[in-house]
């Protein structure tokens, strides 16, 4: 009887420690152009989303190692499929604590950029609609 609880037990533990967590690097809040709305919801594939409605901008906010290659991407809701362009202004990199632009590209979805010295990215979603963001989720891998 003590040994099944302690291998009952053994086995609860490894299952839990096993468990794949979201990655050490990315964002689980969504904000808003306006910082007024914070979303933390996580959609599949590492994305923070789907984003929400009544704001053309949604952000992220990530860690990552100065010099290395990185992508923010914007996906559909799912998180795991890149999201529609047609609806997408702009994909836009920056340094969160003091907004300087890193990258920017309008008519994109994927927006490559090389982590800057702070090692802390803002991943943007300008939409052209304030109505877009619930069909889109963000990441940065």
């Amino acid at each position: 009887m003590r040994f099944s609880a302690i291998l009952a037990l053994v086995t609860s533990l490894a299952l839990v420690s096993a468990t794949p967590s979201p990655a050490a690097d990315s964002s689980l809040v969504a904000r808003s152009g306006d910082g007024s709305i914070e979303l933390a919801k996580r959609s599949g594939c590492g994305s923070t989303g789907p984003l929400g409605d009544g704001h053309f901008i949604w952000w992220i906010t990530a860690s990552c190692t100065p010099g290395t290659q990185k992508t923010c991407q914007v996906t559909d809701k799912t998180g795991c499929l890149p999201g529609d362009t047609s609806k997408i202004g702009s994909v836009e990199v920056d340094n969160p604590d003091d907004t300087t632009q890193i990258a920017k590209k309008s008519g994109t979805n994927t927006l490559p950029f090389t982590c800057p010295p702070g090692g802390q990215v803002r991943c943007q979603a300008n939409f052209n609609d304030n109505d877009d963001g619930p069909s889109y989720s963000l990441r940065v891998f």
